[in-house]
């Protein structure tokens, strides 16, 4: 049986994912590869990866994805098979192992592949980050929170706090202090 991918492709999908919560994924993502001494073509890879880990949910009925209100099981079940059919819409585009494994691994605590796994902190860390019409954007130390009982990786976590907690927010902050005001 031939699939036309015109068919089964929803492309008002991709609309409805949000530009700033991928924008502020790959930065993340990018922050913690390069606090945890990643090289430029890994870093390289890891910022494709998160610019497409959610390329399957283009592929789920809009019905669903957009759905108002609490999801079944099942229309949670279907909104999960995005993460494989990321995997298998980049493989056989050709994008590198690691790039489709990020998107079949983005929600996966147990990933092997530490790509993924940086992909995987970064996207909760920017959705707890941001402000959305149902939810109030989380502090820092309450996104750390809740990336510690998703099982993020130690050395993620510590990469991130480094780079945005606050230590980091008070070294920012006595930047500004120490500067003559403009007039």
């Amino acid at each position: 049986m031939k699939i036309n991918i015109k068919d089964v492709l929803h492309y008002e999908n991709l609309k409805t994912i949000k530009y700033t919560h991928l924008a502020t994924t790959i930065v993340y993502a990018r922050a913690i590869a390069e606090m945890l001494g990643y090289s430029k073509e890994d870093i390289h890879v890891i910022e494709v990866g998160a610019s497409l880990h959610d390329i399957g949910k283009s592929f789920i009925p809009p019905s669903i994805l957009n759905k108002k209100g609490r999801l079944t099981k099942e229309e949670r079940e279907i909104i999960n098979l995005h993460s494989v059919i990321g995997y298998e819409v980049l493989k056989s585009a050709g994008y590198s192992v690691n790039v489709a494994e990020i998107a079949r691994d983005h929600h996966n605590p147990m990933s092997k592949n530490n790509m993924a796994q940086i992909v995987r902190a970064a996207d909760i860390y920017s959705a707890m980050r941001e402000e959305r019409s149902y939810k109030k954007p989380k502090t820092h130390e309450e996104a750390m929170e809740v990336l510690k009982s998703a099982k993020v990786p130690q050395d993620i976590l510590n990469a991130l706090d480094k780079k945005y907690g606050k230590k980091q927010q008070a070294r920012i902050t006595q930047g500004f202090a120490t500067r003559p005001a403009i007039a």
